[in-house]
């Protein structure tokens, strides 16, 4: 089994400097449109090019961050952080994540009635941008299969996953499948026999009552006044954001139940041009979250609900963490993880399905989508020299259509 752990991750002996890992994390993020982007990223400069964690062991972060509510991206980004600067480097990697988009979705909340924000959300820029997203993401995936889906269980579970998620309509089927994904390969691990040996500590479970507080808070029916509706906003957003399992899509009802209310006062225009305007940002689909904070509160509600929706993940996330490396040395717990690293890569195959459908099939989008797949897969250029070019060559073209 390898779990990481700060020595697991540390190279010939190196400690990553707080803000070496400050400087990476935010300039990746700054870079990565989609959580899943950030993931693909992080993965590139910290096994391909820096080598400072294993291929396994890094696809042992992806599984845990599927695992766990809240942003994937961020959550892989505060275990990179754990990893290699234990608790200290969490915090630092987890602000680091939502620095970026949390300036730029605030700057778009106070300036969204201008004309140029609109202008921004063209339709026509979010489908592009849509298909560069949808082919790194392919690549991540084919990178990620290569290496994990080798044996028979392996791809008989990697299959069942994609067909359980391409028909999913509740958060609760993504823990189910990864649930059944580490049951079976528990189950059908060669050494039946092996006992496990686990104790958590007594801050863990401190931890995690709070968070069941949290849980409970946004679960049970209130009754409020519309005064007090906004006094519990933010704890309930705490709450809430620890039922977002499988991406920022099962977000959007969840979102819209907490801010689009009589009490709080988005409105459903505010709403829609928020997740519109979501692509534009780096950072994951939760990005809109600043956005909404903002509008209720201007700077300190944006910060407020930034520090509501991802802190809770990311302490959950160390808190798994931090106890299951228990387990490494469990020949059953490593069978388990196989089968559910494998069963994630199907999380991956499902975006590009999701992002396929919702952009039309028409030869300009073609285009973009082999342009973007030779730059990733042939010339290996950045993320955003691709995301510069897509959006350079889609502002020239809608100026030609404008002006002719």
């Amino acid at each position: 089994m390898y779990m990481i752990t700060s020595q697991d991750a540390i190279r010939r002996g190196e400690r990553e400097p707080l803000w070496t890992l400050f400087r990476v994390v935010c300039g990746l993020s700054a870079l990565s449109w989609g959580g899943l982007a950030l993931m693909a990223q992080l993965e590139n400069h910290y096994v391909e090019r820096e080598g400072r964690l294993s291929r396994v062991a890094f696809s042992d972060l992806i599984a845990l961050a599927w695992m766990v509510p809240g942003p994937v991206g961020c959550n892989v980004a505060v275990q990179v952080g754990h990893a290699l600067r234990g608790r200290a480097g969490a915090w630092v990697a987890g602000i680091a994540s939502v620095l970026p988009f949390f300036t730029l979705m605030t700057l778009f909340a106070i300036f969204y009635r201008t004309p140029f924000v609109q202008a921004v959300a063209s339709q026509t820029l979010l489908n592009h941008f849509s298909v560069v997203l949808g082919v790194l993401i392919a690549v991540t995936w084919y990178k990620q299969t290569r290496a994990l889906v080798r044996g028979k269980l392996e791809w008989i579970a990697t299959l069942i996953g994609c067909v359980t998620l391409a028909y999913a309509r509740s958060p609760a089927v993504y823990v189910a499948m990864l649930v059944a994904a580490f049951a079976v390969g528990w189950f059908h691990s060669p050494a039946q026999k092996v006992r496990v040996n686990v104790s958590i500590a007594r801050r863990d479970l401190q931890l995690a009552a709070a968070l069941c507080v949290l849980l409970a808070l946004f679960a049970l029916p209130l009754p409020l006044p519309h005064r007090y509706e906004l006094a519990l906003l933010w704890p309930r957003l705490a709450g809430a954001g620890m039922t977002l399992f499988g991406g920022g899509f099962s977000a959007l009802p969840v979102l819209k139940a907490l801010f689009v209310t009589p009490g709080i006062g988005v409105s459903d225009n505010d709403f829609t041009l928020a997740f519109s305007l979501s692509p534009l940002s780096p950072g994951p689909l939760l990005n809109v979250v600043p956005f909404f904070g903002y509008l209720v509160d201007g700077w300190p509600g944006a910060l407020i609900a930034t520090l509501a929706l991802f802190v809770p993940s990311g302490c959950l996330v160390v808190l798994a963490q931090r106890n299951l490396h228990q387990l490494k040395a469990n020949p059953r717990f490593e069978h388990g993880m196989r089968i559910l690293r494998a069963v994630t890569t199907a999380f991956l195959a499902i975006a590009v399905l999701r992002i396929a459908q919702r952009v039309p099939l028409q030869p300009q989008y073609l285009a973009t989508a082999i342009f973007s797949g030779m730059c990733f897969a042939k010339l290996k250029l950045p993320v955003y020299v691709v995301y510069a070019t897509v959006a350079g060559v889609c502002g020239l073209w809608l100026a030609y259509v404008a002006l002719g």
